[in-house]
C-alpha cells in the first residue's frame, strides 16, 4: 500500500464517470436507428440508458422509438459499432478536475483502472482518444470475462491486474454502486453523470459533486472502517482474501463464511452455555471461543488433528470410518464448512449419520460449497493430483456441488431452501455491518450456509 494513500487500486467507471461520453454515444445510436428507419432518441434521455453496454442501449433505443426485437438488434448493432469506433471521442469531453486527481493518485504509488460494460476493444479506443493510452494500469471490459458489471469479477479482475491490494471503485449509477457493494470495497458516486435515478438513491459510499474532492473523499474513507465489524470479535479491520476482496478479518482470521456461521449459530439460539457441540475442521478463527463458550461439551475433530493444534482438545475422526459410530440423538449443532468436497464415500450416508447424530432438537449448521452455475460432479477415485485439480479445483476434493441441480442433488437428501435469500433470515444493515459481501446474500455460493433442523432430513422409512 502506497506510504501516505490508504488504496492500493482505484477502479473507475468510463461512461458517465472519466468522461461525458453521452454526445458520442447519441451519435451513434440515432445513427443505427435511422438505418433501421426509426426516429431519433433524445440527447437528454440517451444519458440514462448508458450503463449496461452497447447492445443494451440499443435495445433501450429501439424499444423507446417502437418496437423491440432482438432480431432487430442483431441487424443493428454493427451499423452501431462501426459508426461509433470511427467517431467515438468527435465530442466527448473528459469531467473537469478529473486528470489532476489522476496525476496526485498516480504521484502518490496508487495504480488506476478502468472497469466498465463497454466493449474492451470500445474502452481501449475511447481512452485512446482522449488521450489516456497508457494512462491506466489495467481495462476490463463488458465482454473481457464471461460475466459483466454488477457482478464482482470484473472489477477483482482490475485490480488483480494491478497487482492487488486494498481497492476503491468510481461510477456514476446503479450498475456501479452495486459492482462495488458485491465487491465489498468502497465506491464513490459522482453526481454529474449519467445516473437514471438521484444520485444520493445508489447507496454509494460517498458522493462526490467534483474530482476536486475525490481524493479527501478516499483518504476519509480509508480512515474510516466503522461500518465494517467482525460478528465474532468486534475488529473493523478487514484485509484482502485471494480474489473476493476485503473480506478477511485481521483480527480473528475469519473469512466471509466463518463469519455466517457464526451469525447462524447466534440467531438459532446455540451461542449459549451448555451446549453439546461436534465441530469439524475447526476455523481458528472461532475454536478457541467455542471451547470458551462450550467448555467439555465442544467436541473439534478431523482426520487430520495435526493441521488443527491451534483447536483445544482436537481429536482424530475419520467420517467415511467413523460417521455410523456416532452416537444417536447426542449433539445440540454439528458444523462443518468446506468438508463435504473431501469426504471419498458415498456423501449421503455421511450425511445422514450427522443428522442422526442430533438430538430432536439439534441443528446441522454448515456450509457446503455450491458453484454458482455448475452441476454436481464426483469421481471417487483414484485420481491423480492433476486429474482431481482438473475436474474439481483441488488435489484432495472429489466432488463439486452445482447450484443448476442442488435440488435434484443435496435437495433430495434435505429440504433445502428455495431460493436461497440470506435477507430472509438477517437485515441488509446486520449483512453489511458483518462484512458479508452482497454477492453471497441471494443465490447458491461457495459461502452459503445452511441451518438444517432434524425435521428437514426427507430420508425416511
Amino acid at each position: 500500500m502506497p506510504a501516505d494513500f490508504p488504496f492500493d487500486v482505484v477502479a473507475f467507471d468510463l461512461d458517465g464517470t472519466l468522461a461525458d461520453t453521452a454526445p458520442d454515444l447519441t451519435a451513434a445510436l440515432n445513427h443505427a436507428l435511422g438505418v433501421l428507419g426509426r426516429p431519433p432518441v433524445p440527447a437528454g434521455d440517451v444519458r440514462h440508458m448508458v450503463g449496461h453496454g452497447a447492445r443494451a442501449l440499443l435495445q433501450k433505443g429501439l424499444a423507446a422509438t417502437g418496437e423491440m426485437t432482438e432480431a432487430l438488434v442483431d441487424q443493428g448493432f454493427p451499423i452501431f459499432i462501426d459508426y461509433y469506433l470511427d467517431h467515438i471521442a468527435d465530442g466527448s469531453t473528459i469531467f473537469p478536475g478529473l486528470n489532476e486527481a489522476l496525476d496526485r493518485l498516480s504521484a502518490r504509488g496508487v495504480k488506476l483502472a478502468v472497469c466498465t460494460n463497454k466493449q474492451e476493444k470500445l474502452a481501449l479506443r475511447c481512452l485512446d482518444e482522449l488521450g489516456w493510452g497508457s494512462r491506466f494500469d489495467a481495462v476490463i471490459g463488458g465482454d473481457t470475462l464471461p460475466v459483466r458489471k454488477p457482478d464482482p469479477a470484473p472489477l477483482f479482475e482490475a485490480i488483480a491486474r494491478c497487482g492487488g491490494g486494498r481497492a476503491a471503485y468510481v461510477g456514476d449509477s446503479i450498475t456501479d454502486t452495486d459492482t462495488g457493494r458485491n465487491a465489498n470495497i468502497p465506491t464513490v458516486a459522482v453526481s454529474f453523470g449519467f445516473s437514471d435515478r438521484p444520485v444520493e438513491q445508489l447507496d454509494a459510499t460517498a458522493l462526490i459533486d467534483h474530482f476536486d474532492d475525490l481524493i479527501p473523499t478516499l483518504e476519509r474513507l480509508g480512515e474510516d472502517e466503522s461500518w465494517l465489524s467482525c460478528p465474532i470479535c468486534g475488529s473493523n479491520k478487514f484485509v484482502p482474501r485471494l480474489q473476493r476482496g476485503y473480506v478477511h478479518c485481521e483480527a480473528c482470521g475469519s473469512n466471509e463464511r466463518a463469519r455466517l456461521l457464526w451469525m447462524m449459530l447466534g440467531k438459532h439460539g446455540l451461542l449459549m452455555p451448555g451446549k453439546r457441540v461436534l465441530h469439524f475442521a475447526p476455523e481458528r478463527s472461532t475454536a478457541e471461543r467455542f471451547h470458551a463458550l462450550w467448555g467439555d461439551g465442544y467436541e473439534a475433530v478431523d482426520i487430520d488433528p495435526a493441521l488443527y493444534e491451534f483447536a483445544p482438545n482436537i481429536r482424530k475422526i475419520d467420517l467415511v470410518r467413523d460417521a455410523a459410530r456416532l452416537p444417536s440423538d447426542h449433539y445440540d449443532a454439528i458444523i462443518h464448512s468446506h468438508v463435504m468436497e473431501h469426504i471419498p464415500c458415498n456423501i449421503t450416508a455421511i450425511l445422514y449419520h450427522l443428522h442422526r447424530a442430533l438430538k430432536p432438537d439439534g441443528k446441522q449448521v454448515c456450509c457446503i460449497p455450491v458453484i454458482r452455475g455448475g452441476c454436481w460432479s464426483e469421481d471417487l477415485g483414484p485420481l491423480t493430483h492433476q486429474e482431481a485439480v482438473a475436474r474439481f479445483g483441488q488435489e484432495d476434493h472429489v466432488r463439486t456441488f452445482g447450484a443448476d441441480d442442488i435440488q435434484l442433488t443435496l435437495g433430495m437428501i434435505f429440504a433445502l431452501p428455495d431460493p436461497y435469500d440470506l435477507t430472509t433470515e438477517f437485515d441488509v444493515a446486520t449483512l453489511i455491518r458483518n462484512n458479508i459481501p452482497r454477492i453471497n446474500w441471494r443465490g447458491w455460493s461457495p459461502n452459503s450456509v445452511l441451518v438444517l433442523e432434524k425435521s428437514d432430513l426427507l430420508l425416511r422409512s
